[in-house]
């Protein structure tokens, strides 16, 4: 084969231009990479009929031929059928001779260059996956120093570096150091802590949310140190919070409707039994009556207020030991004797159950809430079954990330009603939310059953079908944390031989302050009465050597009722006072106890409550009674 045969066969696209870029010559290999016949592109301006893309790296090719007599670099052309295709090309002519022809010799590397496109992609991808805000793995120490940590933790928490993360504590992360030591109490129970979620802090303190598995590693028992996994899960957490804000939002307007209804019955209730008292100075016989109805609508109302704070989670818990199966049994045993006789009971109790810490009165609520709701659900009759039961920690983890506990205690409550479909039962736990007619329920008794079981660090669980009847476990836990405080624990209130008779009554609505004044100075008090806090501080610096006892309620205009308090203690240290309020949370009731405050009472009261706690205060024998701590 000749050198004009070796050069026509060619793998590689040979050209020839002249000057003005006319082609003269083309190759097979120049037919198989662009697809155009050699008669086809002979005497066609090359450029053109590659379509030629002359900028980025070839805009120096006609004035790198000129200069220098050559020029290679990277082309994008188009083949005959349109596709675009990548060649590297080498151009060559004679030096100093502008009218001399070119020689090009272009490779097609249109392959390749995908190939490293989809390699740089995949590169990038995992790059992202690592260093962006992922999967975090990081190795730390049994007091929580880290040792070592991949870029992924260092990028999800705002470090600069490997090396400055690797000075921190992972639990310094953590929103609240006792979720660190709770953590680290589970690893070494459990040895592996799956799927926990963890609110934790970014080095700027921005929050993030986290799903962690950590996997203990332990010498002869003792936990040495852990590997620690974190999932990114803020972009989901934030989504989930505004959806829940939104469903928020949704639900107030069928909790001001529910509130609405049934505070304009109760109110109705008292409106009508107070114009009846008018009608009644003829009747006095039906005087009790009418009084004794318009108490009980106040009742409600109060109870209504409780049954909405206890599901916000607001109430006091008077947290002791507690024998649940004992509890089970007194509830069966009231029950029988008040359901319908239609409705057969069965009892399943664990023999050797533990007891629990818990409020007493709380959990027989729950359970009285899940009864009546059962009894409901079998309006022609069933079997009602209660249960208890013990059942590990580790068996819940699997739907419930927060069950930390060991063990815990499970009561079952059981019917063979009508069931729930799967839409109703996504909406149970809702205030106000309630399948029952009208007048038949206020929609709160399973939120007040999810809101006492949450703050008890228990869980609830339903199982339920169309006809096949419900299934309501609640779980318990065996250990239970008490407040500092000290749950259950009594306070002494001491009774003042010749204690000052005069009580400074400090209440904002008129109507109640007035009746106040009636009923204390009808029971032989002096009372001093005051309109908001500026005024009672005034009346008791006017009076502080006569006033034996003040009665304050918490919201007033001015000065509220714990800053009034403390003007007064500044300028008597031993002021005795009772504190009222319609809406006291435990951590302000505590405070106030600490501050100096000797009781509380949740409004609206029944005056003889607090005329018992006054004479408790101020009466005339010096005894120690005890009085619960409501915490």
């Amino acid at each position: 084969m000749d050198r004009t045969g070796l050069i026509d066969g060619a793998h590689d696209a040979i050209i020839l231009t002249d000057a003005q870029g006319n082609i003269t010559y083309w190759n097979q290999g120049a037919c198989r990479t662009y697809g155009w016949e050699k008669n086809e592109a002979l005497g066609q301006q090359m450029h053109a009929l590659l379509h030629t893309e002359l900028s980025g790296g070839a805009d120096n090719l006609e004035s790198s031929l000129k200069e220098q007599s050559h020029w290679e670099g990277e082309l994008e052309q188009v083949r005959r059928n349109g596709e675009r295709i990548i060649v590297a090309s080498r151009w060559t002519t004679e030096a100093e001779n502008a009218a001399s022809p070119r020689l090009q010799i272009n490779t097609d590397i249109t392959a390749r260059r995908r190939e490293e496109s989809a390699l740089r992609e995949s590169e990038g991808r995992h790059r992202r996956f690592v260093m962006e805000n992922f999967t975090g793995t990081l190795s730390i120490g049994a007091d929580g120093r880290i040792a070592t940590c991949n870029p992924a933790f260092v990028q999800i928490f705002g470090f600069g570096s490997i090396e400055e993360a690797t000075t921190g504590n992972f639990l310094e992360l953590l929103r609240s150091r006792k979720d660190g030591v709770e953590l680290l109490e589970m690893v070494r129970q459990h040895g592996i802590v799956e799927r926990h979620e963890l609110e934790m802090s970014q080095r700027d303190g921005d929050p993030v949310y986290v799903v962690a598995r950590l996997v203990g590693s332990f010498t002869e028992g003792e936990l040495m140190g852990l590997q620690v996994y974190l999932f990114n899960d803020t972009k989901r957490k934030r989504l989930e919070q505004q959806l829940i804000q939104t469903q928020k939002m949704e639900g107030l307007g069928t909790l001001a409707g529910g509130i609405a209804h049934d505070f304009n019955n109760i109110l109705a209730i008292i409106l009508g039994y107070t114009n009846r008292l008018e009608t009644l100075r003829a009747k006095p016989s039906e005087v009790p009556g009418a009084i004794k109805v318009i108490k009980d609508a106040v009742d409600r109302g109060a109870a209504l207020v409780q049954q909405l704070l206890t599901s916000a989670r607001q109430t006091e818990a008077r947290f002791s030991s507690l024998d649940l199966n004992a509890l089970v049994r007194e509830l069966e045993k009231m029950l029988q004797a008040t359901f319908p006789k239609m409705i057969d009971f069965e009892l399943h109790l664990h023999p050797n159950l533990p007891v629990i810490t818990a409020d007493r009165s709380q959990i027989h609520q729950v359970l009285l809430n899940l009864t009546v709701n059962a009894r409901d659900a079998m309006p022609n009759g069933g079997t009602l079954t209660l249960e208890t039961s013990m059942t590990p920690g580790t068996e819940l983890t699997e739907f419930f990330s927060g069950a930390g506990s060991q063990n815990y205690a499970c009561v079952k409550v059981r019917d063979t009603g009508t069931g729930m479909t799967r839409q109703v039962k996504s909406h149970i736990f809702e205030p106000f939310f309630t399948t029952k007619e009208r007048g038949k329920g206020t929609g709160l008794g399973l939120s007040v059953v999810y809101g006492v079981v949450n703050n008890h660090r228990g869980f609830v669980q339903v199982e339920s079908e169309p006809g096949a009847g419900t299934t309501f476990m609640v779980y318990l836990p065996f250990e239970h944390f008490m407040a500092e405080s000290g749950a259950g624990a009594a306070r002494k209130i001491q009774r003042r031989s010749n204690a000052p008779q005069t009580i400074l009554l400090v209440e904002d609505e008129e109507m109640l302050r007035e009746l106040g004044k009636t009923i204390l100075e009808g029971e032989g008090y002096r009372v001093l009465a005051a309109k908001d806090g500026m005024e009672a501080v005034e009346l008791f610096e006017a009076n502080r050597d006569d006033i034996g006892l003040v009665v304050c309620d918490l919201g007033l205009p001015r000065l509220g009722g714990r800053e009034a308090f403390l003007k007064m203690k500044e300028s008597r240290p031993s002021v005795r006072a009772i504190v009222a309020s319609g809406y006291l949370e435990p951590s302000i009731r505590s405070e106030l106890l600490k501050a100096g405050v000797i009781d509380t009472i949740q409004k609206p009261y029944d005056f003889s409550y607090l005329l018992e706690k006054i004479r408790s205060a101020i009466g005339p024998d010096e005894v120690a009674d005890d009085h619960p701590e409501l915490f």
